[in-house]
């Protein structure tokens, strides 16, 4: 058994701090008050969300066989809905969720095998609000490993295929959700987004996916990497869809520390389904210039052009605006990414004020072994070695790179002064081959170029965006097969509502798949 006196000198070791000959004895009391501490924490009860089982069973809860999940899409099948829902603006609808979000009683897999045996002790808030509005969630969607990458290829459980072509990425991380929605498996879904992983997929399978306002929908009871860049949302086939499921799921519930000033309770959500209708005559549509990078695929840049000129038709006025710092948000949002996200994944993320999964915690049984480490995908690993890196190296980047995005937000807010929403194409190419399962781990990094330039800089900056379909392009390399093609339309903090009106009135005078 190591005594007090080595583990208070491994400690100090560790933190370079040489505690002096004749201080050792204190130092070796303190310890042991804190050990006593953190024992008498760590017995006590803990404290999650109570799940209403005995209201809303959990029925048929299986694993799918390959013949049953062709698209290599669906994590767990059962059937969640109310005996006694509160409203009806879901009814009948069906809806998968990532594999990331909590489902009390329903195994979690996260996309990985590291853990196996994890089953939540909670809802998420997003699920209780499902089904209190009439839907029915019938299963959970495959999630990219550890809810890591943009490409649907890392999962444990295998590849998930694009539905319009197999053998192409779905996208990630909610590539299984978006997979699902897009083959009609389900009516609509649930992805989470901590760099486009709501917005990427819903593009490269031609869905509407809604990255919202920091705190609009609230997190909480979901697998977190990085707090500070978690947001969860809507998935559907149509805008009017995604409206009804984003008021469904919108407002504080008084745990997630993300609702901030100007979110509303629940019952204040605007009705985004109403709002959006009013048409666009006088609405002004800024293009975002550096939105079209000189790597945007030609097809992808041709069919947004004669999109945007679409909203010309119907009245909106229509400008080029410039945010030269967009070019350069990728990499800044990167080190926010990798940085944070390796505190969350080493179990050390601090200043929450929300539900903490402490039983997730538990079945990862930190610090982590070589034999968990190897069962991680390229994306984790990488994470991993750079995060680490990062701190030991550059560790004042991290705030410096926290205050160049919110220098960002402010350089995205006054274009929004002048504009009502800032457009460009949510993903610079379309979806692209899956890497092969034994590719080196530079091919599969490179995989996700071309994913989350545009899409990433709002999980920092906060900014509500939408995903839009906007026609089909050839693949690259392939003229036979023909892909989705998306429009991202960005808006100013809490409006919402302006996202959807212009995206609701391009929807209704467009036939996206012949466009």
């Amino acid at each position: 058994m190591t005594s007090t006196r080595d583990k208070l000198l491994s400690v100090a070791k560790s933190v370079s701090f040489e505690i002096p000959e004749n201080e050792l004895e204190d130092y070796e009391a303190l310890l042991v008050r804190t050990e006593k501490t953190l024992e008498t924490v760590a017995a006590m009860d803990d404290y999650q969300p109570e799940p209403a089982k005995t209201i809303n069973d959990r029925n048929a809860v299986y694993f799918p066989q390959p013949a049953d999940n062709p698209l290599g899409a669906w994590a767990w099948r059962f059937e969640l809905s109310s005996f006694s829902a509160r409203s009806s603006i879901l009814k009948g609808k069906t809806l998968c969720l990532k594999d990331n979000i909590c489902v009390a009683g329903v195994p979690c897999l996260l996309g990985t095998d590291t853990l196996r045996d994890w089953t939540p002790l909670t809802d998420a808030t997003v699920v209780s609000r499902i089904i209190d509005a009439g839907g029915i969630i019938t299963g959970k969607a495959v999630c990219e490993n550890l809810s890591r990458g943009a490409v649907s290829s890392t999962a444990a459980t295998g590849p998930v295929h694009n539905p319009y072509a197999r053998g192409y990425s779905a996208g990630g991380s909610s590539s299984g959700t978006a997979a699902l929605v897009a083959s009609g498996a389900t009516d609509m879904g649930i992805g989470c987004d901590q760099g486009g992983s709501i917005r990427i997929p819903a593009a490269l399978t031609g869905l509407y996916g809604f990255k919202a306002t920091t705190g609009l929908v609230p997190y909480t009871g979901i697998v977190s990497n990085d707090a500070s860049l978690d947001y969860v949302g809507p998935i559907t086939t149509t805008c009017l869809d995604n409206a009804l499921l984003l008021e469904a799921i919108a407002g504080a519930d008084g745990v997630d520390d993300r609702s901030g000033p100007g979110i509303p309770l629940p019952n204040d959500v605007p009705r985004y389904s109403d709002l959006m209708k009013r048409g666009i005559e006088g609405l002004r549509i800024g293009v975002l210039k550096e939105g079209l990078p000189v790597e945007a695929d030609r097809n992808i840049e041709k069919k947004f052009r004669n999109a945007v000129m679409v909203f010309q038709r119907l009245g909106a006025s229509v400008q080029e605006v410039s945010v030269p710092l967009h070019s350069h948000a990728r990499g800044v949002y990167s080190v926010l990414s990798k940085m944070g996200n390796h505190m969350g994944m080493l179990g050390q993320a601090t200043g929450r004020r929300q539900a903490m999964l402490t039983d997730l915690f538990e079945k990862k049984n930190l610090p982590y072994t070589p034999e968990v480490v190897d069962k991680m995908s390229v994306m984790s690993k990488e994470g991993l070695l750079s995060g680490e890196f990062a701190w030991q190296r550059y560790a004042t980047v991290y705030p410096r790179a926290v205050n160049i995005m919110r220098k960002l937000k402010d350089l995205y807010d006054n274009v929004l002064s002048s504009v009502d929403v800032m457009v460009m194409p949510t993903t610079l190419l379309p979806a692209t081959l899956l890497p092969d399962k034994d590719a080196s781990p530079l091919v599969q990094m490179d995989a996700a170029r071309g994913m989350t330039e545009n899409t990433c800089p709002f999980n920092a900056t906060g900014h509500p965006a939408l995903a839009i379909p906007i026609g089909l392009v050839p693949a690259q390399g392939d003229e036979d097969i023909n892909l989705p093609a998306s429009m991202q339309i960005v808006g100013r903090w809490h409006d919402e509502a302006t996202i959807l009106r212009a995206a609701y009135a391009w929807e209704q005078s467009i036939i996206w798949k012949e466009f």
